[in-house]
């Protein structure tokens, strides 16, 4: 689906290339005259950019980089490679993602010249109901992120990594299941090295994690959580994994595996049941497309909000900034913010599971409607989130909203330039913080609207179309992406952190391929982040803007509001000029690139 492209004659252009468990938990979830020039974050050396000559991979965890070299190196297509990373990111960091999550993968096909898009997000069960958090209480458990929404069996929705890895090897893979789960599989058997990242995190959780018995024995004695640099063995995931190596998802969907999934679920206070497992299905979506900025940029369809919001912001930047002012500075920084103001209201009110509610996309995105929002802008002015509110009519009133990062994302380029861009998560860090067969349970279901207008974990309120309902997925911002010149791909890239997932990737993406950056300072340069409600910018202390820039934008009516850092990006540059990949580790997490 094309979303108010601007130009379907692409032309071809060079590219340069605190403590507290509160506080640690803000800092997860991002809260927590002057073109002046602003410092670099760091030098190009030592920001995770490699060069390769035949394939790449960049993940967050450099073990699962590793993986999908290994399987990329015996064979195995893009396609392999990601299914490798995946599982073995299941393993190396049990805080984001795994078999007992879900997500979505945009493919490029080389040789079919094609663009697919899998959708394996998890599903609420058939019991679940639309007022099933509405007279919850506020918490179950000690700690942070306690809500039934977000810990416990009535957060997780049913799992849909194993059905979507399956699907991705039966469509695009070449190798055998076996090979492409041997590096997962090793790393869980024979254990691996617990990374400083995921241990700071298992410290501001820990006592949750102690409930369940499996997450309770990784722990060593008298340990506030997991240690940077202990060797971590998960038998019961091996088992899982072997499983999965020998039967695909039907080992997991089905059988005794589904049968420990259902009743872990039960024990924790969960509605699954075997048929909610045996009935979950992969969905393929059309991925949306615009061409903004000189290049076509393909992304995530719904029941994700973050491909028509990246496009509609690359839209408004098309009207609002000159090819002359393209360039890094707060008058650009500016204008990205008052972009995602009115897509993230949007978002709030109109964006639902499209096999259960309809999501107006040509609506949205009609040409009439960016001219009202395109002239509420002003150069000089920060405009309340309301300016950019385009009200489609007729309105429904039951989904106007009232007043008032447990994810990864890994790249993959195959000798044969397939690309593989996938986001996968377990959405807070744990999940739900039980396991079934060794797997880690997402709490996805707080993706949903726990109440028409109440706000998740990340702050994003939520309409009617979100509520939850049976075999619905929930609304997410992952936006796996894949963006063309005129001679095909040039980039993935995507990122985790919940709302800042959208304004992460598309910052990235312009400072490789509007603002000319080099691949390794585009992925480290300072962030910033504005998502409508509330009306706060955010800024980076990982790699904070300069005094001048921070005076601009003040001066212009932002009100900045720092945070340690917005998301995690990862990135593979196809450099075609020099016959070479670029790929790029997020600092912020610590992660590595790897390849040939």
């Amino acid at each position: 689906m094309n979303i108010h492209g601007s130009s379907l004659n692409l032309r071809s252009r060079s590219v340069k290339t605190p403590t507290r468990v509160l506080a640690a938990v803000l800092i997860w979830l991002g809260h927590g005259s002057a073109e002046a020039q602003q410092p670099e974050a760091q030098q190009s050396e030592g920001l995770g950019a490699r060069m390769y000559e035949r394939y790449a991979v960049a993940t967050d965890s450099a073990q699962a980089s590793e993986a999908a070299r290994e399987v990329l190196s015996a064979g195995g297509s893009a396609a392999d490679g990601a299914a490798a990373a995946m599982l073995a990111l299941g393993v190396t960091s049990p805080g984001s993602s795994g078999l007992g999550g879900g997500g979505f993968l945009l493919y490029w096909d080389a040789e079919a010249k094609k663009a697919t898009f899998l959708d394996f997000r998890e599903r609420a069960p058939g019991a679940a109901s639309p007022s099933m958090f509405v007279e919850a209480p506020d918490h179950v458990a000690e700690g942070p992120l306690a809500r039934p929404s977000q810990i416990g069996g009535l957060a997780s929705g049913v799992p849909g990594e194993p059905a979507g890895i399956d699907e991705m090897l039966r469509r695009f893979g070449r190798i055998d299941r076996n090979l492409v789960v041997a590096p997962a599989l090793r790393l869980a058997a024979e254990g691996m090295e617990v990374t400083p990242y995921v241990a700071r995190m298992s410290q501001h959780f820990a006592d949750q994690m102690r409930q369940d018995p499996v997450m309770a024995r990784w722990f060593e004695a008298d340990s506030g959580g997991l240690r940077a640099g202990q060797t971590l063995r998960q038998p019961e995931l091996a088992r899982t994994l072997q499983a999965f190596a020998d039967g695909g998802a039907a080992a997991v969907y089905t059988g005794a595996i589904a049968e420990a999934i259902a009743a872990s679920n039960r024990r924790a206070g969960g509605l699954f049941t075997l048929e909610d497992l045996a009935s979950y299905r992969t969905a393929e979506r059309e991925p949306l497309t615009g061409d903004y900025l000189g290049f076509r940029f393909v992304t995530a369809p719904p029941p994700s909000a973050g491909g028509f919001t990246m496009l509609q912001s690359l839209a408004l930047l098309e009207l609002w900034v000159p090819v002359a002012a393209r360039r890094a500075g707060p008058r650009f920084l500016h204008a990205l913010a008052e972009s995602w103001k009115g897509p993230y209201l949007d978002r709030a009110r109109y964006f639902g599971d499209p096999d259960h509610v309809r999501v107006p996309l040509a609506a949205m995105g009609a040409s009439d409607r960016l001219d009202q929002r395109a002239q509420a802008y002003h150069p000089s002015l920060s405009m309340p989130a309301s300016r950019f509110d385009v009200p489609l009519h007729p309105e429904d009133p039951s989904v106007a909203v009232p007043d008032g990062g447990g994810t990864s994302h890994l790249c993959v380029v195959d000798a044969d330039g397939n690309v593989a861009s996938v986001t996968t998560t377990i959405n807070l860090p744990f999940g739900a913080r039980y396991t079934a067969a060794g797997m880690v349970m997402n709490d996805e279901m707080d993706d949903f609207a726990r109440a028409v207008g109440a706000a998740n974990a990340f702050g994003l309120r939520g309409g009617a179309p979100n509520l939850p309902a049976p075999g619905k997925r929930p609304v997410s911002s992952m936006s796996p992406t894949i963006v063309f010149d005129a001679r095909g791909p040039v980039l993935c890239v995507g990122a985790a952190g919940g709302s800042r997932i959208i304004t992460a990737t598309e910052q990235v993406a312009l400072n490789l391929l509007v603002l000319g950056m080099e691949p390794g300072e585009a992925i480290a340069a300072g962030r910033v982040h504005h998502q409508g409600d509330p009306n706060r910018l955010r800024v980076e202390e990982f790699a904070p803007l300069s005094d001048a820039w921070s005076a601009d934008l003040e001066a212009r009516g932002h009100a900045l509001q720092e945070v340690h850092h917005n998301a995690v990006v990862q990135l593979i540059y196809i450099d075609r000029e020099r016959g070479r990949l670029i790929a790029a580790s997020d600092p912020r997490k610590g992660g590595a690139p790897a390849g040939d």
